[in-house]
């Protein structure tokens, strides 16, 4: 992507006296897209945020190029101490088990059993990491956020992408 294009698509609002300079860091917006998973794994925030964290690139159309990243968390309670809501842990659970089986690893629902949060990501890190590269076709709807209305909440969808064929070459097919 060119400067001018990077003007055009992602500082036309930007005000520099009022915005974050990390903003605009929402990600892609709603839409369908073909991407690849780049990244896939346990990791912890300086925050102490502890989760699944997922990138996905683009690898056709208008977007092509741009990322992604969805954290994926199994932690039963907020960081205030309240209860995350039964349906947050429920669609969490779907996603991974989705994302597991278009990345063909052995992730079963059992492995949401195995203690706190940090075994269970621990557990699938360990399932998904050899399978990273893996071509999806992800979904992305938007919701409305009261509480921060330039933030809206996304939702995701992903399905089974057609894969490059694979080439076989050994030694001696290479020139030198």
């Amino acid at each position: 992507m060119s400067l001018a294009d990077l003007v055009n698509n992602n500082l036309k609002g930007f005000d520099p006296k009022k915005d974050n300079i990390n903003g605009g860091g929402n990600g892609l917006p709603a839409g369908d897209y073909k991407v690849t998973i780049s990244e896939a794994g346990h990791h912890v925030y300086d925050s102490g945020f502890d989760c699944l964290r997922f990138k996905f690139e683009v690898v056709e159309g208008e977007h092509t190029g741009e990322s992604e990243l969805m954290n994926v968390s199994f932690a039963e309670t907020s960081s205030k101490g309240n209860p995350i809501p039964d349906f947050v842990l429920e669609r969490n659970m779907k996603t991974v088990l989705t994302l597991g089986s278009l990345m063909k690893a052995d992730l079963t629902p059992d492995m949401f059993l195995l203690g706190n949060e940090t075994d269970i990501h621990r557990a699938i890190d360990e399932k998904i990491h050899g399978h990273i590269g893996v071509l999806v076709n992800m979904n992305i709807t938007e919701r409305p956020n009261k509480k921060d209305p330039s933030n809206p909440y996304k939702q995701y969808e992903f399905s089974e992408a057609e894969q490059p064929e694979q080439i076989d070459v050994d030694d001696d097919d290479l020139p030198f």
